[in-house]
């Protein structure tokens, strides 16, 4: 068969066109590139445990110590020394200082002269009247002259009862000289020294005394709380406190609740709570911040999970798993499960719903680069 020039011109193009299409499709299937392997992500695993879990509340509270004194002198004077160093513990009674008694004791001696004096007078005035009441009946005096008598007496007695107040007072004010703790307790550091004049007016004292050992840490609790606080605490006695540093990790003390205050602060819609610590090694100074943790009750076989394993979504909080088998191998995919986090203690977190049990394995380091079907490998912490 002929065909005309322009047929056979179209036939040619065609046949060159179909040539470069098979030639292309064979080399793109040279060249194709290999499919992308899937991303395996390194992560550590923890496992589901069941365990008792305490109910525990947080707070910021301040040391308080029991009561604090001011000592001040009784007496105007020169301080003659000082018996306790700064910082010093002492006991109720213990002398601390001393004021110069000197002119005192003087005052104190013309006064027990005095006394000495008029109780003489007082003797000789009671034997005066007992012949005076003897010589009546036989007429020797008058009776006006035994009147007169037994007034003196009464006026000796009132001075004597003058000049034994007189001795008391300056035995009292003598006393008063050396000056002793009003109370067991810490010195602070001293308002003055020994050689100074004080006087009773003085507003800051010698010394201030605080009863530290026990103490006391006052702090607060947001007023919701306070339901299971009160029922835990009208129950059990007394609940027992930790007291940490401000690292929330070193533990200062350990004490128990002492007292609930009687009402709430409307500004704050807090409670307060005073703590009662033995504060045996000092630690607690009055006034120091410090973190409380209060118990006010136990979770029986709760199931937790390490607290590292929590993720936040949008959709709430969840937990990736491994199964068995794939932990076993070292290497997996991932499932997401759905989980409401509850109490948090210590490393680990109370947890509901989501279908765990304990044994699960989870992961932890990684967690958070994962979503479900996630293929992980697993690492040594």
């Amino acid at each position: 068969m002929k065909f005309n020039r322009p047929i056979r011109r179209v036939l040619i193009a065609a046949g060159v066109v179909a040539a470069g299409v098979v030639v292309w499709q064979a080399f793109a299937a040279l060249h194709k590139p290999p499919h992308p392997v899937a991303q395996v992500t390194p992560v550590t695993i923890g496992t589901v445990t069941r365990a008792d879990v305490p109910l525990q509340l947080d707070a910021l509270g301040t040391v308080t110590p029991r009561a604090t004194v001011t000592v001040k002198t009784q007496v105007n004077g020169t301080l003659e020394a000082m018996l306790v160093k700064e910082g010093q513990r002492v006991k109720a009674g213990q002398p601390i200082a001393r004021i110069d008694s000197r002119a005192l004791r003087a005052q104190l001696l013309e006064a027990q002269g005095t006394l000495d004096h008029d109780e003489a007078l007082l003797a000789n005035a009671r034997a005066d009247l007992t012949r005076y009441e003897s010589l009546i009946d036989g007429g020797s005096i008058s009776h006006q002259t035994l009147d007169t008598q037994r007034a003196t007496l009464r006026q000796y007695q009132g001075t004597v009862k003058a000049d034994q107040g007189s001795v008391a007072n300056l035995q009292v004010q003598v006393g008063y000289c050396e000056i002793v703790a009003p109370m067991d307790g810490t010195i602070g550091l001293l308002s003055t020294d020994a050689g100074n004049y004080v006087t009773t007016s003085d507003t800051t004292g010698i010394a201030t005394i605080t009863s530290d050992s026990p103490t006391t840490v006052v702090y607060a609790l947001p007023e919701d709380r306070m339901g299971a606080v009160v029922d835990a605490f009208h129950d059990k006695g007394a609940l027992p406190v930790e007291i940490f540093a401000r690292d929330k990790r070193t533990v200062l003390d350990h004490a128990t609740l002492a007292a609930i205050d009687n009402q709430a602060d409307t500004t704050t819609g807090t409670v307060k709570l005073k703590a009662s610590a033995p504060n045996r090694d000092g630690r607690l100074f009055p006034n120091r911040f410090v973190n409380v943790r209060m118990t006010v009750g136990t979770l029986r076989d709760a199931l937790t999970v390490p607290t590292v394993a929590i993720q936040h979504g949008a959709s709430g909080d969840f937990v990736l798993t491994l199964s068995s088998a794939d932990a076993k191998q070292g290497e997996g995919k991932v499932a997401l499960r759905r989980v409401t986090a509850g109490v948090a203690y210590s490393d680990a977190t109370v947890v509901e719903q989501g279908g765990l049990k304990a044994g699960d394995v989870i992961v932890l380091d990684g967690a958070d680069k994962l979503d479900d079907g996630s293929a992980v490998k697993i690492v040594r912490p």
